[in-house]
C-alpha cells in the first residue's frame, strides 16, 4: 500500500471511533469495537509500514542488482573489446608472420631456380664449347689430311718428274748417235721414236679448300 492508502485508513478510523464516556471514579473506559478496531488498524498500519520497508529494500536491492549488473555488462563489454582487439592484434600478427614466411620460400624457391638456371647454362657453355672443340679438332684434322694429301700428290708428281728427266737425260745419251745420223742422213734413217709422256700433274690446291683432292 502506498501513502495515500495510509492516510484513507486514517480518516475512516477517525470517523468510525465515536468518542468515549467519561468516568467519574477515574478508571479507565472499557475497551469497545471502535478501540479494537482501532487497535486492528494500527497493526495493520505497522504491517503495512513493514511491508513498505521490504518494498524500499527490494526495490534497493533490485536497483543495486541492476547497477551492478550494468557494471558487469560493461565489464565483460570492455573485456570482450579487449579480447576482440587482442584477438585482432593476434590474427595480424599470425598473417604478418605467414606472409614473411611465404616470402621467404618464395625468394628461397626463386634462388633455387636460379640456380639450378646458371647452372644449366653453365652445362650448356660447357656442351657448346666441347662442341666447338670438337668441330675445330674435326676441322683441323681434315685441313692436315687435305694438306699431307695434297704434300704427297706434289711429292710424288716431283718424283716422277725427276724420273721423267733421268729418262729423258738417259735416252738423250742413247738416241744421241741416232740424231746425229739422222741430221747427217735424214733420208736414209728415220727411225720411229716413241716419245714419253709426262704423267699429269695433279692441279694446286689449297690444303683448307672444301673439296675433296
Amino acid at each position: 500500500m502506498t501513502a495515500l492508502g495510509s492516510r484513507l485508513l486514517h480518516r475512516l478510523l477517525h470517523r468510525l471511533s465515536p468518542s468515549a464516556p467519561a468516568r467519574c471514579d477515574g478508571a479507565p473506559p472499557a475497551p469497545t469495537a471502535a478501540s479494537e478496531l482501532e487497535g486492528k488498524v494500527t497493526h495493520l498500519m505497522e504491517l503495512l509500514k513493514a511491508h513498505q520497508s521490504r518494498d524500499a529494500e527490494a526495490s534497493r536491492l533490485q536497483q543495486a542488482l541492476q547497477c551492478q549488473e550494468e557494471a558487469d555488462a560493461a565489464k565483460l563489454v570492455e573485456l570482450m573489446r579487449r579480447q576482440e582487439a587482442a584477438s585482432a592484434a593476434a590474427v595480424e600478427e599470425a598473417k604478418a608472420a605467414i606472409e614473411a614466411q611465404l616470402v621467404e620460400r618464395f625468394r628461397e624457391e626463386q634462388a633455387a631456380a636460379a640456380e639450378a638456371h646458371s647452372a644449366q647454362l653453365q652445362q650448356l657453355s660447357a656442351e657448346h664449347s666441347t662442341q666447338l672443340q670438337q668441330a675445330a679438332a674435326l676441322l683441323e684434322a681434315q685441313a692436315r689430311e687435305k694438306f699431307e694429301t695434297a704434300v704427297a700428290h706434289e711429292r710424288a708428281y716431283l718424283s716422277a718428274l725427276k724420273q721423267l728427266e733421268l729418262d729423258v737425260d738417259v735416252l738423250t745419251r742413247v738416241l744421241a748417235p741416232t740424231v746425229y745420223l739422222m741430221q747427217s742422213f735424214p733420208t736414209s734413217l728415220c727411225l720411229p721414236l716413241r716419245a714419253r709422256r709426262l704423267p699429269p700433274r695433279a692441279p694446286a690446291r689449297h690444303p683448307f679448300c672444301a673439296a675433296t683432292p
